[in-house]
């Protein structure tokens, strides 16, 4: 490598750690087996092509794992059976070559999917009313299925709150936020003001972000935060070129600057040799 791109690779690496130290949130989105990278100050790189197409993500949260993945993993789900099971992934190196390893299998399609301390939680992406089942830790299999008393097809996402222990799911009929606890029914939190069909929740440090792909404009995805007390959200982020294929969403802690630039410091060595 020349010194010009040498001293670009700084850059770019300087940048991102200045991005770090000012706590801009991270995010992976896909778009069936497009996998975005991007961050809420509006960043967004171009697609990846996945060997599968997925429809959610989450992040293994400290203190979890699962078969075949461990505390910061992203799992994943695909959007498509075969031989009637869904794949579940694990999906390595994100930001640089993303692979996807499957771990294990579902019985259904899965919308989106958390963890809380009661176990993983899946939104069915078809069952009508709205229906989310909790799975096991062991091999995904299907543990409980619990009804949320909202009459709308299944496909939205979920999202868990671990402070307040409750979870949030999105209505795609209505274009509304919902609060829910297992046992019990969901209950509307408000409108979100915006019409949107494919989406992912993901709830980290006290904030609830997603990504909503549009109705209006159904080749647009919207990243951003939703007000967990009226349901309204605000986006950062638009991705165009969306061809519906299922939306996933994960947000990603983003690292300390000073991890970034040590980073940055061997990867510069690392090419150097």
């Amino acid at each position: 490598m020349n010194s010009v791109n040498l001293w670009i690779g700084a850059a770019l690496l300087l940048a991102n750690a200045v991005a770090a130290s000012a706590g801009v949130i991270q995010f992976l989105a896909t778009d069936g087996n497009r996998l975005y990278r991007g961050d809420l100050s509006g960043n967004v790189e171009p697609f990846i092509t996945l060997t599968a197409p997925v429809q959610s993500l989450t992040r293994v949260p400290e203190g979890y794992s699962t078969a075949g993945a461990n505390a910061g993993d992203i799992i994943a789900t695909a959007a498509d059976p075969t031989n009637g099971q869904w794949r579940v992934f694990r999906l390595d190196d994100p930001f640089g070559t993303p692979t996807l390893t499957q771990i294990g299998t579902t019985t259904f399609g899965v919308g989106s999917i958390a963890f809380a301390p009661s176990g993983i939680y899946a939104v069915n992406d078809s069952a009508n009313p709205l229906r989310v089942s909790r799975l096991s830790a062991a091999d995904f299999s299907v543990q409980q299925n619990l009804s949320t008393g909202v009459s709308i097809s299944g496909g939205g996402g979920i999202a868990h709150d671990p402070a307040a222990n409750t979870f949030y799911l999105t209505d795609t009929t209505n274009n509304r936020l919902l609060r829910w606890g297992p046992g019990g029914n969901a209950t509307a939190i408000g409108p979100t003001g915006v019409g949107f069909s494919n989406n992912g929740l993901e709830f980290l440090n006290g904030s609830l972000y997603g990504a909503l792909r549009l109705d209006s404009a159904g080749t647009q995805m919207r990243v951003g935060t939703f007000d967990t007390q009226t349901g309204a959200f605000t986006h950062s982020v638009t991705i165009t070129g969306i061809q519906g294929n299922g939306t996933g969403f994960v947000t990603i802690p983003t690292p300390s600057a000073a991890g970034a630039l040590a980073l940055g410091t061997f990867t510069l060595r690392r090419r150097r040799a």
